[in-house]
């Protein structure tokens, strides 16, 4: 095996991981707008305000994504 292609190996998994932590940070932090906070549809946690998504339906990380659509079928 190449030197080099162990080092791009390496560099992905860092990479995968250091995106999967910096996801459930930003869905624990709780961040309050004026008077108004949307919370996760599955657990209740507050939400970030993200752009111009507001209202119901929004949930705050990957797992209450799954358990809402597991609770579909």
């Amino acid at each position: 095996m190449h030197r080099s292609w162990l080092r791009s190996k390496l560099s992905e998994s860092r990479t995968k991981m250091t995106d999967k932590v910096t996801e459930r940070a930003k869905s624990i932090i709780p961040v309050q707008r004026d008077g108004e906070s949307d919370s996760c549809m599955v657990c209740g946690r507050t939400m970030r305000p993200r752009g111009l998504v507001r209202g119901e339906g929004r949930v705050c990380s990957p797992a209450c994504a799954r358990r809402w659509a597991a609770g579909l079928s």
